[in-house]
């Protein structure tokens, strides 16, 4: 489907509708290409299994057709009873296995197209949405997510709750389509009609990436973003944010002119006016960005050809007003993925669980996610998701840290303190053989890579040296391959590019290395 296909789609869908309510009466036959590209705006996807893909052609018979479904989670931040409902339909609906995926979300994998609406209402109705997770729109709103004491976690999930609130699509299509009309998740009054005064008749080009860091802290890989937030003062004083805008890091093999970009500082913004201006870049990328080829159709490229200067003229021209100048971004940190035992407050504590390339499962000897499951019954009451696709359990009390450990014992599950750094500090994208993107494996390898890694280290001394690597089947570099110290990306089936030179604090583009090296060279 070209873009301009894409583009009249959305235009002709009647606000994200289009023949999904006739299509989705059939629980058996795959979505047509226009109803697939509606989906996405619903959170969900339709993929085949790439591992049998040349054998059901070969033998002339229909592919083996799926769907993925994301939940768009705020900022990471889920109640006890919010898990408890995400991990059921897991094993009702999905095929067993929760995944993490690297902007706070959770997906599910292999759900048949008839369970599509049993598993969306279910959701709904356990307060989680799917709503705008996927599609050309504003994604799922990435936040410091790690509890830390001292900081103001309530000033934090603000950002994540009216971020999140403000940029979802009003079109009541989705209500419709899935929970007969009910408003679950936000309790907001239906709409009189489907006007979406953010988004229009067509949304965006394409996706749109906010993100919001707590100073010190860029486990949120904040210049990777469309628009970063990064929370300091003003020169008085005032409650506030640098807004970096113009990051972004998807490219294409095939076209040298698309590449991945960093975003840069634009201006300063209290915390009351920040949503004002984040919205403001939205629309001038709603107006102003390519809709005739959607590997250009990024706010990164504006920025790159007109300047950041040009965006904050168009953003002031917009408001009415002045923007103050940004004040200096402070230093960030070391390590960013909060794993182990970590004080909360004075008598309680939050433990970040490693969860290998997301993957939440119970297998016959690791049972992570009956483990997960047992804690936030008997100990925690909230999870936090991760950037790097782990999960945080919080509000653990000082006396119940034996407990806890003891269940993780108990199903076998690794902490920390028991795994390599090679693995702590390396993510991947599913890839094969779900993503219809994928060029080549990703996750599937990343457990072979992460060994040759640490053995390599351990025969030089190195042991104690973490690297930041990142794996992805193809260049969109859904796992921020581009922002880290080792980036390994897909290019064919057999072959990869490998990037170096980012940082540990996600300040740094990485470069292009060797190009197109065999898989079992690498």
């Amino acid at each position: 489907m070209t873009h301009s296909d894409v583009e009249t789609v959305k235009a002709d869908s009647d606000h994200l509708r289009g023949g999904l309510f006739t299509e989705l009466a059939d629980g058996d036959t795959p979505f047509s290409g226009g109803s697939g590209t509606l989906l996405k705006f619903h959170g969900i996807y339709q993929q085949d299994d790439r591992d049998r893909r040349r054998e059901l052609a070969r033998a002339k018979q229909d592919l083996a057709y799926s769907c993925m479904v994301r939940c768009s989670v705020p900022g990471g931040i889920l109640t006890s009873e919010q898990w408890f409902e995400i991990d059921r339909l897991a094993d009702v609906v999905a095929d067993g296995r929760l995944r993490l995926t690297t902007r706070q979300g959770v997906q599910y994998h292999f759900v048949h197209k008839g369970d599509l609406r049993q598993l969306v209402s279910s959701l709904n109705r356990g307060l989680v949405t799917t709503y705008a997770a996927c599609g050309d729109v504003v994604r799922n709103v990435m936040v410091t997510s790690a509890p830390e004491q001292g900081r103001d976690l309530e000033r934090l999930d603000r950002f994540a709750r009216s971020l999140s609130d403000r940029f979802r699509p009003r079109s009541n299509a989705y209500w419709e389509l899935w929970v007969d009309g009910e408003r679950a998740v936000t309790g907001e009054e239906a709409e009189t009609d489907d006007a979406e005064p953010i988004y229009g008749e067509t949304y965006l080009p394409r996706k749109f990436k906010v993100g919001v860091a707590w100073p010190g802290d860029n486990s949120i890989d904040v210049y990777s973003n469309d628009v970063g937030l990064v929370l300091a003062p003003g020169r008085d004083g005032t409650p506030g944010a640098i807004v970096l805008a113009g990051g972004g890091l998807g490219r294409s093999h095939t076209d040298s002119t698309t590449f991945p970009r960093l975003a840069e500082p634009m201006a300063w913004v209290s915390d009351e006016d920040a949503g004002d201006v984040v919205e403001a870049i939205v629309k001038i990328f709603r107006d102003e960005g390519n809709r005739e080829d959607r590997s250009h159709a990024r706010l990164k490229y504006l920025v790159e050809e007109h300047g950041i200067a040009w965006l904050r003229d168009q953003v002031e021209a917009r408001l009415g007003r002045r923007l103050d100048d940004p004040v200096a971004i402070p230093d960030w940190g070391g390590p960013r993925d909060h794993l182990g035992w970590h004080r909360q407050d004075d008598d309680r504590w939050y433990l970040g669980v490693p969860i290998p390339t997301g993957r939440l499962e119970d297998t016959e000897f690791v049972r992570r996610r009956s483990a997960v499951r047992d804690v936030l019954a008997r100990h925690a009451d909230q999870i936090r998701l991760t950037p790097h696709q782990d999960l945080l359990l919080c509000g653990i009390a000082t006396a119940d840290r034996d407990a806890v450990e003891a269940i993780f014992a108990e199903h076998g599950v690794p902490l920390a303190r028991h795994l390599p750094l090679t693995v702590l500090s390396s993510m991947a994208c599913p890839a094969l053989p779900t993503c219809g993107q994928a060029l080549g494996e990703a996750e599937r390898i990343l457990p072979e890579l992460t060994d040759l890694l640490d053995g390599l280290l351990r025969d030089r001394g190195l042991d104690d040296v973490r690297i930041e690597t990142r794996v992805t089947g193809c260049p969109n570099g859904c796992a921020r391959p581009y922002v880290a110290e080792l980036g390994i990306v897909g290019r064919t089936k057999t072959a990869y590019d490998i990037f170096v030179g980012g940082d540990a604090v996600g300040t740094r583009l990485a470069s292009l290395l060797i190009e197109s090296v065999p898989l079992t060279k690498l």
